[in-house]
């Protein structure tokens, strides 16, 4: 099997540095599989981590994410990102929030669509934009990461559904099959703070059969009303 190509090697990863911030180098080696590979491409960790932090003079232990990041030199250091106070600024690279759109963030932890900002090699492009549920930053991800395929969890999506997802919107999908082979529902979304698609509002669905029983069982209340 073909190993997945990542901007970094583990052999690129700075364990002195880690161990200077308080991490173990057993913590690191013992990532799953995708949460490694998307430590190598330098985005941050899925988990918090316990770091070194000095705070007015004096030490303590902070959670944290972290990630890894490519200098012009070829080395790599270790970026720490602690949690932060719930806040959206009014500007964020280069583009100016409504009062609708903080509400959105704020709220919902989404913008719900997608923006035109300006990144730091000064090119414009199309991003999501959400917060991270576990240190409260702001998270910007290119459009272009995000491909939504033609199914999910077993469910055919339709044009419909599949442009309001790229556009960054909520989309309610029935009939995605989950664990046991069970039917459920839920609302999906574009999360740009884990560079997935997000579920939530679970709704377990009913088996046919259980429809006809209750089916069933309808039309016997009603008979038995009749008598």
């Amino acid at each position: 099997m073909e190993q997945q190509k990542t901007r970094m090697s583990m052999d690129q990863i700075p364990f002195d540095k880690l161990e200077k911030v308080g991490i173990k180098s057993d913590l690191i080696k013992q990532m799953e599989k995708q949460e490694m590979t998307d430590f190598l491409n330098g985005f941050r960790s899925e988990k918090l981590y316990t770091v070194n932090a000095k705070i007015n003079g004096e030490d303590y232990r902070i959670p944290a994410k972290i990630r890894l990041q490519s200098k012009e030199d070829g080395s790599v250091d270790i970026k720490v990102h602690p949690i932060q106070r719930l806040n959206v600024p009014d500007e964020y690279m280069g583009h100016k929030f409504s009062k609708e759109e903080k509400g959105a963030l704020l709220n919902d932890k989404n913008l719900g669509k997608t923006v035109e900002l300006t990144g730091r090699d000064g090119k414009k492009d199309n991003y999501y934009l959400s917060i991270d549920s576990k240190t409260n930053e702001l998270i910007p991800l290119r459009s272009s990461y995000i491909q939504v395929p033609e199914k999910i969890k077993g469910a055919n999506l339709s044009s419909e559904q599949k442009e309001k997802l790229a556009a960054g919107e909520k989309v309610t999908v029935d009939g995605m099959t989950g664990k046991n082979d069970k039917k459920f529902s839920a609302t999906l979304q574009v999360d740009a703070a884990n560079r997935n698609i997000g579920f939530s509002q679970f709704k377990q669905e009913k088996s046919e059969d259980l429809k006809i029983d209750a089916k069933q069982s309808e039309k016997q209340g009603a008979k038995q009303k009749v008598h």
